[in-house]
């Protein structure tokens, strides 16, 4: 028997053990989580069928191998980027195994499709690393840009928010049912549903306190975080939160202004770029080509 088969036999008997095993502690996670499974009522069939289509087509393929990473020993990765996913708002309602998970399914995608224009324009392995470069790193990037987005539309819905607050405080609310009126007439976004959930922690029994902590947590962003100790101040010393969400609405709204000014200001050299790239050059094609033109003919 040559030394190659034995490799080969050997090589798929460590494969299959290593299955097994992982399959098997794969059984026991789920074991653990099966009454809340059952009291959820979710499954791998549904619990991506309103989402993107990438989540729709391969969700079960990253739920599965989201089950895999989950054993690895990450929990400083697997932390940060869970702390990352909640700061985005949990797109895809996907943990932090699960969103890795992503990444190496959209490498074996795009590796695939790599392969297939390398192989029909001849130029192996061009493509293909090109496109598996681009599946590792462009899941980052893309939390990233999520991140900035959303806390984008959190800075923009949050003095409208404050002064719903308010005007309910003002008319003889307490601050629960005020945060319920916000939830109700507030404008749907990022920044309604965390004061949702605010409103959700406290009706569960959590303090006003510990709910605007996590609220701040969850967000990290220094607007958000000057409201929250505004207002656990303000509860602290006995003050009124009346005043406090006035002077935190006024000086989000100035802050939001000062930063379309700036926007404003910035477009002048963000246009310089295109206008040197593509109107100058064809500008000057259509003045001097007949020029060109004639100057040959002579």
């Amino acid at each position: 028997m040559q030394w190659s088969t034995i490799m080969t036999w050997l090589v798929s008997a460590l494969s299959g053990i290593l299955i097994i095993y992982f399959w098997a502690l794969i059984d026991r996670r789920h074991a653990t989580q099966a009454v809340s499974q059952y009291d959820t009522g979710a499954d791998g069939a549904t619990r991506f069928s309103g989402g993107h289509w990438f989540l729709r087509y391969f969700g079960w393929l990253i739920e599965l191998i989201g089950e895999f990473i989950g054993l690895l020993p990450i929990a400083k990765r697997r932390a940060k980027r869970q702390q990352k996913l909640i700061r985005a708002g949990m797109p895809g309602d996907l943990n932090a195994d699960e969103f890795e998970a992503t990444r190496i399914v959209a490498c074996i995608l795009l590796f695939l499709v790599g392969m297939f224009m390398d192989n029909e324009l001849d130029m192996w392995p061009t493509l293909t690393g090109a496109f598996v470069i681009l599946g590792i790193v462009y899941p980052d990037i893309w939390l990233e840009g999520y991140i900035s987005k959303r806390r984008r539309r959190i800075f923009r819905d949050l003095p409208d928010l404050l002064d719903i607050l308010r005007l309910a405080m003002d008319a003889g609310l307490d601050f629960g049912s005020a945060m319920g009126v916000v939830v109700e007439k507030g404008r749907d976004g990022p920044l309604l549903r965390e004061m949702e959930k605010i409103e959700r922690d406290m009706a569960l029994g959590r303090t006003r306190q510990e709910a605007l902590r996590e609220f701040a947590e969850r967000i990290s962003m220094s607007e958000i975080n000057a409201f929250v100790l505004a207002l656990i101040q303000a509860d602290q010393l006995g003050a009124s939160i009346a005043p406090v969400l006035r002077a935190q609405s006024e000086m989000a709204r100035k802050r939001r202004w000062q930063l379309a000014e700036e926007l404003v200001n910035k477009l002048p050299m963000k246009m310089l770029g295109p206008l040197v790239v593509f109107i100058f050059p064809a500008s000057f094609i259509i003045l001097f080509t007949p020029l060109l033109i004639q100057y040959l003919q002579e």
